[in-house]
This record gives C-alpha cells, structure tokens and sequence, in this order.
C-alpha cells in the first residue's frame, strides 16, 4: 500500500509539473512581459510575467483530475465521479473557505497590476482590507501562543492575523527579484508545512500539495533560466496561500514564523534600514541581501541555492522544534531570528 500510495503521489506531482509546463509555454505567448528599467529590474530584455497563472491553472487542473482519477480507482463510475468529485472537494474546504478566497483576492489583485500596472499606494490599501476581511471573518488561529500564556483576545488575534497576512504575503512580492529564489524558496516553506502541520493532525497530504508542488517545479524550469517570471498575482498569490494555511494549520506561531524566517528577517531588516535612512518604503529598490549580492558578482543562481539552503535549515529546525513541543518553537524561533539578523547586518557592513 505504501509503495502504491508512493507511486501514486508521483504521479500526481508530475501532472502538476506537466500542466504547468503547458500552461507556461501559453502565458509566454501572451505579450504581457516586465519591461527592463535600467534600474531595480536587471534583465536586459522584456520578460513574460504571468507565470503564477501557469502555476494556478496547472496547480488547479492538476487536482481537479488527481482527484477525479482517484474516484476512478475506487470504482465509482465516470459519470457519477463528476458529481462526487465536487462533493468532495467541498468537503475537503469545510473550515478552510476563507483561505480560498484570500488566495483568490491577492491573487486578482496582482493580475491587475501584471496586466494594467495598478497605483502601489492603492494595491497596498486593497490588500491590507483584504487581509483585515478575511482574518474578522475567521482566517485567525485559536489563540497566540507564548511561553506566558496564550493570547486569546479577539481583536488582538484579528489585529495580529492581519499583520502576518499583510507582511508576509508582501515578503514574497519583495523577494520576488532573482531567478528561482523567491518560488523555490517558498515551494520549502510549503512543503515544511505540510509536513508539520501532519504533526498537530491539522491535516494529511492530499492531491492538492503533491499537485501544487509539481507545478512550482514545472514553473522553476522556466524561471530559473530567466525565462519567465511569476508576477505579481503568483507571488501575492502564492504568499496568501502559505500565510492564510499557517494560519489555520494548528501549529504553533513560532514554527509558522521559524518557516518564513528567510523572507522576514531579510524584508524587515531592508524596511527598518531604509527607515533609518529617511527612504520611502515603497519605492523601488536595490536594498535587499539577495540584491545586494547580485550586485556583488554572485549569479542569480549561487544567490537562490543560498536563499533555499536557508529555507531548508529553517523547515528542519521548525519541523523538529514542533516535535518537542513546549517552549522549544519559542527558543528555535529567537535562536535562529538572531543567527539571521546578525548575518544580515554583516553583510550590509561589508557591503557598504
């Protein structure tokens, strides 16, 4: 059974990888591309930008079939499986519904600035009424835990639900700026949380994760040559979809912040430099570690190989941190947060 299952789960993932593939080679040929400014954007040529509508429909159709097959194989006929088949995906939603249409509203919000270029300031107020929407309409945990008790406060868990929505599915949008980095790094994070989030019993892997993770692959196949980039609706996106899961995976917010760790201690430490600075903070700008060492010499890829090292470190610590339990998140999170700060402010030394 296990080796069916395994077998199984393979193949689910290389639908994904497949039908991205396909739905890649199609956004390529939209005309919707990422200018060079001779500034932040570091391509010498006009870059396709759709590919998170390549990793949506790839991810989407990939499940929607995996889970068809699977009524298949259990011996339900073709014609009755249609009917199961949304039976049970909307059985599969229940108490999830606010992640979905999170996912779906960050994800609008960036198609409309891929394809029409949208205000900053105006894109910046929609999402954070988004993310403050969805967190008063229940996409919050049970309580905040700390090692003096858990917060249990409603407006703080919506107040703290919206911060954690807004800023991390920003990070991804910030970090988006080198090939492979932010999507491979984030493909980690999720897997990490899948993987703990089996720990609390919050959920098991189903055709969705083995789906979603062959259509990032399919995805990387393209971005990590530089030939197409994921855009503001896959990297808002695909921040909501981790954000909005960690949310209401039942672990403890340290683990869920020990995952992300990568992305917030290099996305805070710009913002707070730049701060210091008098810069404003949503403008432009080459201020990020991973810009920084691009502009050092580093290749794109040596830079997301670093970022991918660091992500996988921070699963593996977050994954054996949730294990123990107690006040162990809380220690794993503070341990690794300064590791992170004092490499950040070395390397800003040296780069100055």
């Amino acid at each position: 059974m296990t080796a069916q299952l395994a077998i199984a789960s393979a193949g689910f993932a290389a639908l994904g990888f497949a039908l991205c593939l396909v739905f890649c080679a199609l956004v390529k040929r939209s005309g919707i591309v990422d200018e060079p400014d001779g500034g932040r954007k570091q391509q010498t040529t006009a870059i396709p930008r759709l590919g998170g509508v390549a990793i949506a429909a790839g991810a989407l159709l990939g499940s929607l079939v995996s889970f068809f097959i699977l009524l298949l194989a259990w011996g339900t006929s073709p014609g009755a499986g249609l009917s199961r088949l949304f039976t049970e995906i909307s059985n599969l939603l229940q108490g999830y519904e606010t992640v979905p249409v999170f996912v779906a509203g960050a994800f609008l919000l960036g198609l409309w600035d891929d394809i029409w270029t949208a205000n900053t300031k105006l894109k910046l107020i929609a999402l954070a009424g988004l993310c403050v929407g969805v967190a008063a309409f229940g996409l919050l945990p049970d309580a905040l835990t700390t090692p003096w008790g858990d917060v249990t406060l409603p407006i703080v868990l919506i107040i703290g639900s919206a911060a954690w929505l807004l800023v991390f599915t920003n990070a991804v949008n910030f970090i988006d700026g080198s090939n492979g980095l932010a999507i491979g790094s984030l493909t980690i994070m999720l897997i990490g949380l899948a993987t703990c989030g089996t720990l609390v019993g919050a959920w098991s892997f189903n055709v969705f994760w083995f789906a979603l993770i062959g259509a990032l692959a399919g995805f990387l196949m393209h971005n990590l040559r530089g030939a197409l980039y994921v855009g503001d609706a896959g990297a808002l996106g695909l921040g909501a979809l981790f954000s909005g899961l960690a949310l209401i995976s039942g672990l403890d917010i340290w683990t869920i912040a020990t995952l992300a760790l990568p992305f917030l201690v290099d996305v805070l430490m710009t913002l707070i430099w730049r701060a210091k600075r008098g810069r404003n903070w949503l403008e432009p700008h080459l201020d990020h570690a991973y810009q920084r060492l691009i502009a050092s010499g580093w290749s794109h890829l040596d830079v997301a190989i670093l970022y991918w090292g660091f992500s996988a470190v921070s699963a593996a610590a977050a994954y054996i941190a949730a294990k123990g339990g107690g006040a162990a998140p809380f220690a794993v999170f503070w341990g690794l947060c300064l590791a992170g700060i004092a490499l950040w402010i070395r390397h800003r030394r040296a780069a100055e």
